[in-house]
């Protein structure tokens, strides 16, 4: 793996999903306070844009069927789709970040 730049820390408002493609790989990065956090833009349910989910705390909601992932646990499902229980449905991926003074960088 390798670090890239993905945007500065400015660019990411806080809790809200925005949406990149690094390396041909979609991502989604969001600021939750001081910390920021990537994962796969993809849902693991059935492909929902995780990028128009929306966020509380920690844990981001795919738009589509209303999986919930926890970023700050590292992606795990902590309710499946349509009300199913945890763990119903693959963890979503997410990645290291590093923030260097005012720019975001993630192991891609």
């Amino acid at each position: 793996m390798t670090w890239v730049r993905l945007c500065s820390l400015r660019e990411l408002e806080d809790g809200k999903p925005k949406s990149f493609n690094i390396r041909g790989r979609d991502i989604v990065a969001l600021r939750v306070g001081s910390m920021v956090y990537v994962c796969d833009r993809w849902c693991t349910h059935e492909q929902g844009d995780m990028g128009m989910g929306w966020v509380e705390g920690t844990v981001i909601t795919c738009p589509d069927h209303g999986s919930q992932f926890d970023l700050a646990k590292g992606g795990k499902n902590v309710l499946g789709p349509d009300g199913e229980p945890a763990g119903s449905v693959a963890d979503l991926h997410v990645f290291d970040v590093k923030v260097e003074g005012a720019e975001v960088n993630v192991d891609i």
